[in-house]
């Protein structure tokens, strides 16, 4: 007898796999970086068109000639900004770290490779049209070639502003791109910042040129030998070696510093506005371009993938289909088959809020970091059976002098040391040399005497101003831990509006099962955060935030209190999410099944409301 289930053609179980968002993502992000170079080409050739109109005629005004080489030194600023593109915050504990790490490592080098060939190109384009920054000075017939000083300080200059603008770049993190979450028309975006960029480039290169000048001093009698050592290849010079007087250019300086930093600063806005366009691409989401345009998303959101800015440009779509799109919405509620789309989008979601409590906990305070990891995940204990008990250790023989004075718990290093060294006055019989001890017991005093000194002297500098760049603030560590507060922000409003939608929406309840669980996560992360806020790991260093302290607490909701505005404003958001949820759903709470903890911020919810 043959089944039913062995006549019927075999197919592959499950779902089938979707175009993974980061493939119609690097499309997107290839168009619109297409429209920025093109948008780039466009600029300079208008702006180097007055110039080529007046220096060389009407014909290579129309000739894209200065356009197409200032196109080629911008573009490899682009590339640069594609290669290191991240979305996550990279600050260090304190100022002087941050500078550090920064500027002393291979990445500023590769930086300043960049800019240094950008500069030198635009520094020639400039140097081209001027007669009195020719690398040679103008000469009669019958005299000899002289190598123009000019020229070589205003290379000197680029070079340097070249240095300045790379440790800006790498200082400020201006590859970290962060979605808005207005969309705004680009070309307005773009009109918004020319103003801001022109005056903060002009200040900048008044200041530079002004600080060139000894900057310059030192590497004049080098870079005026070597000029010249490769001048000689090029003409025949004057016997005479001597350079002249010092070449100041001050309008010259201004203009060429000018030009750097504001077509620099122009790229780098450019770059950052078409590269945060968002998830939307000519009014759709980038995932309705897939076949099946949930399954892609969920692609997108998946907390293994590498591509950090693709997943939080996923999370950004997942945002808007919560709120605006209910067609995508009612898709996500009707799809039942397991597992199902909307409990992947909660594991995902979920995921992200439970990766930034785990950090939470790890990097609170010792003292009530127990009770935040029990509140945060409470493990079954399993009782070994008798068959199972592990079999004891024999006892050890202590084989050291017992004698000797006991190791007391937890010993710093310096009180081991101490230890030791009075452990080994001792002799034989265990008589201890009272001199040789009174000695070190003196000195031993002297030096605690010392280091306390030492100790207050440094206290005293870290609350100075001049010690600012030298604390460890919680502010930087917190902005570290949370370094990617708008994917979490995404996560939970996403989650939220889908919660709150699917009470008219949702017709087969899938969304109202997982309620509890999702309270659940809201609540365990909101009094993590409060833990968190209200008693903040502060390192030794921070002395000014620990001044604020009240009774080894943060003083919350005072004018005294120590701020720290990704965690403020994700716990005002969770809280905010929570309130949303069981407003909605206040009717359905006694049959939830909910635990005490969240039935109890339940009440206290409602209880506002009343």
């Amino acid at each position: 007898m043959v089944s039913l289930g062995r006549t019927l053609p075999q197919t592959a179980s499950g779902r089938s796999e979707p175009t993974h968002y980061h493939v119609l993502y690097t499309a997107i992000l290839q168009l619109r970086y297409g429209h920025l170079s093109k948008m780039t080409f466009m600029m300079l050739w208008a702006l180097s068109s007055p110039v080529s109109l007046a220096r060389h005629g009407v014909v290579m005004m129309f000739l894209p000639v200065l356009g197409i080489l200032g196109f080629i030194a911008i573009f490899p600023i682009y590339v640069l900004r594609k290669a290191r593109l991240h979305t996550d915050s990279r600050l260090h504990p304190s100022l002087a770290i941050h500078f550090y790490r920064r500027i002393v490592s291979k990445s500023y080098v590769r930086v300043s490779i960049i800019y240094i060939f950008s500069s030198s190109i635009i520094t020639q384009i400039y140097c081209s049209e001027f007669s009195d920054l020719a690398f040679f000075l103008p000469k009669r017939d019958f005299e000899l070639s002289k190598v123009n000083e000019k020229r070589i300080y205003i290379n000197a200059l680029s070079v340097y502003v070249a240095l300045i603008y790379a440790a800006i770049h790498c200082l400020q993190d201006k590859d970290r791109l962060s979605l808005p979450s207005v969309k705004t028309d680009p070309m307005l975006r773009v009109k918004q910042v020319v103003y801001p960029e022109f005056r903060m480039s002009l200040v900048l290169s008044v200041v530079l040129s002004i600080i060139s000048i000894p900057a310059y001093l030192p590497f004049r009698g080098y870079l005026w030998r070597n000029s010249l050592f490769f001048a000689r290849f090029l003409a025949t010079l004057h016997k005479s070696t001597a350079a002249g007087s010092f070449p100041f250019t001050p309008l010259h300086s201004v203009l060429v510093t000018f030009t750097l930093l504001f077509m620099w600063s122009m790229a780098n806005e450019m770059c950052t506005i078409y590269l945060t366009l968002g998830a939307l691409h000519r009014g759709k989401g980038i995932s309705e371009r897939s076949s099946d345009p949930n399954g892609t998303l969920l692609t997108g959101l998946r907390r293994g993938s590498k591509k950090q800015f693709t997943r939080r440009t996923a999370f950004q779509e997942l945002r808007f289909i919560a709120y605006h799109d209910g067609r995508r919405r009612d898709s996500i509620y009707k799809d039942v088959e397991k597992p199902s789309t909307w409990q992947q989008i909660t594991s995902e979601c979920l995921n992200v809020i439970q990766d930034l409590r785990n950090t939470l906990v790890i990097n609170s305070d010792l003292s009530g970091k127990s009770k935040l990891q029990s509140r945060s995940a409470a493990p079954v204990p399993t009782q070994p059976s008798p068959s199972t008990s592990p079999t004891p250790p024999p006892i050890k023989m202590r084989r050291e002098n017992i004698f000797l004075s006991a190791a007391p718990e937890n010993e710093s290093p310096t009180s081991k040391l101490e230890r030791k060294l009075l452990e080994g006055l001792q002799d034989p019989q265990a008589v201890q040399s009272y001199s040789a001890i009174a000695w070190f017991q003196d000195m031993q005093k002297w030096l605690k005497r010392g280091k306390e000194e030492l100790w207050n002297h440094v206290i005293t500098l870290l609350s100075t101003p001049y010690g600012a760049p030298f604390r460890c603030t919680i502010q930087r560590k917190v902005s570290k831990l949370v370094s990617n507060r708008e994917l979490v922000s995404d996560a939970i409003s996403a989650l939220t509006d889908l919660v709150v939608n699917s009470m008219i929406e949702d017709t087969f309840g899938t969304v109202q099962r997982d309620i509890p669980r999702i309270l659940s996560e809201f609540d365990q992360s909101i009094t993590i955060m409060e833990s968190f806020i209200q008693k903040p790991p502060l390192h030794w260093s921070d002395v000014i935030n620990k001044k604020k302290l009240v009774n080894g607490r943060n003083p919350v909701r005072t004018s005294h209190a120590i701020e720290l505005d990704e965690l403020d404003i994700l716990a005002c958001e969770l809280t905010e999410a929570f309130d949303r949820i069981v407003h909605t759903f206040d009717k359905y709470l006694l049959g939830m099944g909910l635990s005490p903890d969240v039935y109890r911020r339940c009440e206290v919810s409602l209880r506002h409301v009343r």
